[in-house]
């Protein structure tokens, strides 16, 4: 079984957004030596990425080979032409795919912790629209274990949710100060029972994670972005991967592709096959076994998930 635990689910597009988001693209596009032209992600992210009813969304999972998606929705309270209405309608519609596809598709609710109508957003979410858990991007300004955050964490850990939470550095308007991994250590011991998926695990920060990921029971990691290192220096991936593997444990990490925004880049399906060849493929003096693989791939999201 593969699942993504990171995709990015997108009813609407705005220009505005669309181009602020493809200057991230073209950086990766830049760092693993794709030439490709700005205009032209800019039109393709306008036709593709809005996808209100969830057909693009199956037709990319059966391309890709991936039996199950956890679709998130990202909210922030900065974005002043964005009201709650208008994110809840979203919260929505993401929820009405997944228990239309009840074995394939989980979401996870996007939800502003700043936001005055916040608790009973989420509330709403759990008990009217299905979802499983909550996805937070604190690089928009905000504290995960701030007291804001904590009356949303309280819902979800009431719920046996997980939270999906952004770490690792982004480029300006983000405040990474609130996304480095070590914030998120005082959500072990104030909520014991909930599960955390720190997205990206802190990317070039994941040290932090991992130290993190070894004492903490309910902290795992996604492998979101990773691709940009993977099919830009394969060897320095394999050897970063099975670092944190050995210090935090093969049971820690979790697929993630950040779809649709970053495999404009990376073919999902190719991003699946590098992790099948690792056994094969690995350079020489790192390993990695099929089981490990096999984990990654599936086993470790199918037991956080408890699917």
């Amino acid at each position: 079984m593969i699942i993504d635990v990171h995709y990015h689910f997108i009813p609407v597009v705005f220009e505005e957004g669309v181009r602020r988001t493809a200057k991230h693209v073209m950086d990766v596009a830049n760092r693993i030596g794709l030439e490709i032209d700005f205009e032209e992600i800019v039109k393709t992210a306008l036709e593709t990425w809005a996808d209100p009813s969830g057909e693009r969304l199956m037709a990319w999972m059966e391309k890709s080979g991936i039996d199950v998606t956890c679709i998130c929705m990202v909210d922030n309270i900065d974005f002043t032409h964005v009201t709650f209405e208008m994110i809840q309608q979203a919260n929505r519609k993401m929820g009405e795919i997944a228990q239309k596809n009840t074995d394939k598709i989980i979401a996870f609710a996007g939800v502003d912790p700043r936001r005055p109508e916040a608790v009973d957003m989420l509330k709403q979410c759990f008990e009217d629209y299905g979802v499983r858990g909550l996805k937070y991007h604190p690089d928009h300004g905000y504290d995960p274990s701030g007291s804001e955050s904590y009356r949303l964490l309280e819902i979800v850990q009431e719920n046996s949710g997980v939270l999906l939470s952004h770490t690792g550095p982004l480029a300006p308007p983000a405040r990474p100060k609130f996304a480095e991994p070590i914030v998120l250590s005082d959500l072990a011991v104030d909520f014991p029972d909930l599960s955390v998926i720190a997205a990206h695990m802190g990317m070039i920060n994941w040290h932090s994670w991992a130290s993190l990921a070894r004492f903490q029971p309910n902290l795992y990691g996604d492998l979101a972005m990773w691709d940009t290192l993977a099919f830009g220096n394969y060897e320095i991936f394999c050897r970063e991967l099975r670092t944190l593997l050995d210090y935090a444990g093969a049971s820690k990490v979790l697929f993630g592709s950040d779809s649709p925004i970053f495999t404009m880049l990376i073919p999902t399906e190719k991003w699946i096959q590098l992790f099948k060849d690792l056994p094969e493929r690995a350079p020489d003096g790192i390993r990695f076994s099929e089981a490990e693989v096999n984990a990654i791939l599936g086993g470790n999201a199918a037991s956080v998930l408890g699917l």
